[in-house]
Parts: C-alpha cells; sequence; structure tokens
C-alpha cells in the first residue's frame, strides 16, 4: 500500500515527465498567439473546459480580452481573434465544429492535445504529451486527470511567460481581480 507522500510523488514525476517531453518552443508560441489576438475565445469540453475556464480568467487579470465559448457574454469572433481549444484525443465533435466556425469567421485556431497527429486545420498545435483516457491507465491519477492537470499546469505556464512579455506583475493581475465574493 503506499502513502499519499508517495502518490504525490508518482504525479510530481510523471508532471516532470510530460512538460519534458513536449517541444520547449510551445509555451512561447502559445503566448506570442495570446499577444497577437485582439481577443481570446477558449473551449474545452467536461474538465477541460473548466481548465480552460480558469485561463480564460487568468488572461482577464491580464488585462487581454478573453471568453470562455458559451457564455453569453461571449462576442462574435473576428479575423483579429484567436480560439483556443483543448481536444485532448485531437478532435472531437462540438471542439470541431467550434473550431471550423472560428476558421470560417477568419480566426486563428490553436488546439492543445496529447494527440497531434488527429488535429486537422489549427494554425498552432501544442502537443501536451500526458495521459488521456483513451490510453492504458497506467497513472495513479484516475481517467483523463493526468491530461487535465498538465493542462492546468500548461496554462499557467503561459499566463507567467504572458506576465514576463507584457510587464505585469501579480499586483497587477490583483488589481483586476474580482470583488464581488
Amino acid at each position: 500500500m503506499t502513502t499519499i507522500n508517495q502518490r504525490l510523488e508518482a504525479v510530481l514525476d510523471e508532471m516532470r515527465d510530460v512538460f519534458a517531453r513536449m517541444d520547449a518552443g510551445s509555451v512561447p508560441r502559445l503566448a506570442g498567439s495570446i499577444i497577437a489576438a485582439k481577443r481570446i475565445f477558449l473551449y474545452g469540453a467536461g474538465r477541460t473546459g473548466l481548465v480552460l475556464q480558469a485561463f480564460a480568467m487568468r488572461l482577464a487579470h491580464l488585462g487581454l480580452e478573453a471568453h470562455y465559448v458559451g457564455q453569453l457574454s461571449a462576442p462574435p469572433a473576428t479575423s483579429s481573434d484567436l480560439f483556443v481549444v483543448a481536444l485532448a484525443v485531437g478532435t472531437l465533435p462540438t471542439g470541431d465544429a467550434l473550431a471550423a466556425a472560428a476558421r470560417a469567421a477568419g480566426a486563428k485556431v490553436a488546439v492543445i492535445t496529447a494527440r497531434p497527429q488527429r488535429v486537422v486545420g489549427a494554425d498552432l498545435v501544442v502537443h501536451l504529451p500526458a495521459q488521456i483516457m483513451a490510453d492504458p491507465m497506467t497513472s495513479v491519477l484516475p481517467l483523463g486527470s493526468p491530461f487535465e492537470l498538465a493542462l492546468s499546469l500548461l496554462c499557467d505556464l503561459t499566463v507567467a511567460e504572458l506576465m514576463l512579455r507584457l510587464g505585469r506583475s501579480n499586483d497587477d493581475l490583483a488589481k483586476r481581480h474580482t470583488n464581488l465574493l
């Protein structure tokens, strides 16, 4: 029987392995695409959607115009915008349809995936080589949690990169944090 600390170490080792296998230019390229966009639209299904909602919030804290697809206040996408979608298996009917709609509006499309070979029509593909539900279950984490955790880390690392590039501090982000709690 393993202890909680042993399981935690296994998860941390797994995340280190994911990011060691990831292209070192992925975060800078994603950050560059975000900076180049007028607005950023984000979408993911299920738990990946929750991660991307949190990412949209952090982008707003940076002072960027970010919208999670499906929110009532989201404006239409245009050719000045970026659509970021998490597709763990590289394709998903809803995500694919939204990416096609974004492309039809002229927006750039960035896909974050564990299966880059299955992605079609993206301007940027970020390969996040974490275990997904379609893989043999080797992680101590359940189902697709390894991908979701790695996605959360990727998003926060991208925010940290954006903070450096935009010259923003935690104090700057805190000024844009909600006060209606």
